[in-house]
C-alpha cells in the first residue's frame, strides 16, 4: 500500500508517537515493564560479503558471494563464543543460498537469524513487489538453512526512509515481529534525526511490528551516531565506552553492530580486477582505503568490548520472542 494513509503511519511510527502509542512509554506491563529486565546490550551482525556487494554497486550486476564471508564470520563466531556472547546474524539471502553450512553453525551456536535483504540492494531502490519478493526468498533461504523459524529484518544501509511506508506492511505481512532498519541520526550517507531514539511498535495492516533502531547519543542539541563498526574502526575505543555509558545511564540499551570484513586483513586485489577492471578499480580506491583503515584494530576492540558487558541477540534483549510487538521502551 502506497499513499497518504501510509506515509502517515509512517511519520507517526518513526516518532514512536502514533495513535497507538498514547501512554505508550508510561504504561508499560510485564513481561515489557523496564524494572523486569535487567540491562544487557544487543550484538548485531549484517552478513554480508565485502567484495561482491562493491562490483554490484559498481556493476550493477549480481556476483555470487566469496568464500570471505564465510571465513570472516567464522571468527568473529568464534570471537563470540570465547566471550559466551550470543548476536543476531542479519544475513544476505544470496549467502544463505550460497552457505547454507555457514548458516546451520551459527544455528546450531544457539546464534540468532535474521534477514539481510536477498542482495545489498537498498530498500528505496525497490518497488513493493520487488521487495516482497527479495525478502521472502531470503527469509525462506535463512530458515531453510537454519532449521528455524527468523524473527527480524535489517535492510542494507538502513534504507528504510519514509520513500516506502510500505515496507514495514511487508515484513509484518511475512511473519517478522520486529525491523531494525531506522538510524536516528543523521550521516552523510543516511539517517532520521527526528527519529525515535527507543524501540516502538509499528501498527500495520497485519498486525504490529516492533522497530529496534540503532543507537544514537544526544548531546545538547546533537545526535551522535554510535555502535557501529565504523565507529569502533575509525574513532578511538574511548569514544564507543564513553558512548555506551550514556546508554546505560538512560537505561537503554545499545544496539552495537558490524559486518564480519571488517576483521578482514587481506584484500583480493585480482578478484577485483577481474570483476571491474583496473581503470574501474583505481577509481574507487579511496573507498577501499577507507575501508580497509583500522581492521587491525577490530578484534582488540570488539574483545575489550566482549569482555567488559554482556551482549546477546536484538530478540532477546528486547523480548520479543516471548510477546510479539513487546518493545524495551
Amino acid at each position: 500500500m502506497v499513499g497518504d494513509e501510509a506515509r502517515r503511519r509512517f511519520q507517526s511510527a518513526k516518532t514512536g508517537r502514533g495513535p497507538a502509542e498514547e501512554g505508550f512509554e508510561e504504561g508499560l506491563k510485564s513481561p515489557c515493564d523496564l524494572n523486569s529486565l535487567p540491562l544487557q546490550h544487543a550484538l548485531s551482525v549484517d552478513v554480508e560479503d565485502w567484495s561482491n556487494v562493491v562490483v554490484f554497486q559498481q556493476r550493477g550486476q549480481f556476483v555470487p558471494p566469496t568464500e570471505a564471508v564465510v571465513r570472516n564470520t567464522e571468527i568473529l563466531l568464534e570471537l563470540l563464543l570465547e566471550h559466551k556472547a550470543q548476536a543476531t546474524w542479519f544475513v544476505l539471502g544470496e549467502v544463505a543460498e550460497s552457505f547454507p553450512y555457514l548458516i546451520r553453525r551459527l544455528a546450531g551456536a544457539d546464534q540468532e537469524l535474521g534477514v539481510h535483504g536477498f542482495h545489498h540492494e537498498y530498500v528505496w531502490s525497490l518497488s513493493e513487489s520487488a521487495f516482497r519478493d527479495s525478502i521472502r526468498r531470503a527469509k525462506n533461504a535463512v530458515e531453510q538453512a537454519a532449521g528455524k523459524p527468523v524473527l527480524g529484518h535489517r535492510a542494507p544501509a538502513f534504507s528504510i526512509t519514509n520513500q516506502v511506508p510500505w515496507a514495514f506492511d511487508v515484513l509484518a505481512e511475512l511473519g517478522f515481529h520486529y525491523d531494525s532498519s531506522v538510524f536516528p541520526a543523521k550521516t552523510r550517507r543516511y539517517g532520521d534525526n527526528g527519529a525515535s531514539l527507543r524501540p516502538y511498535q509499528i501498527q500495520t495492516h497485519y498486525g504490529s511490528l516492533t522497530e529496534v533502531p540503532l543507537s544514537a547519543v544526544k548531546l545538547g542539541p546533537w545526535r551522535l551516531p554510535c555502535c557501529g563498526g565504523g565507529y569502533l574502526r575509525h574513532f578511538p575505543l574511548a569514544y564507543t565506552r564513553w558512548a555506551m555509558r550514556m546508554l546505560e545511564r538512560e537505561q537503554r540499551p545499545a544496539v552495537v553492530y558490524l559486518h564480519p570484513y571488517e576483521l578482514d586483513l587481506s584484500f583480493d586485489r585480482d578478484y577485483l580486477i577481474r570483476q571491474l577492471g583496473m581503470e574501474k578499480l583505481t577509481e574507487v580506491w579511496w573507498r577501499v582505503r577507507m575501508q580497509y583503515r583500522n581492521r587491525g584494530k577490530t578484534v582488540a576492540r570488539l574483545r575489550h568490548l566482549l569482555s567488559k558487558r554482556r551482549f546477546e541477540g536484538i530478540a532477546r534483549v528486547f523480548h520479543l520472542d516471548e510477546v510479539r510487538g513487546c518493545p524495551y521502551a
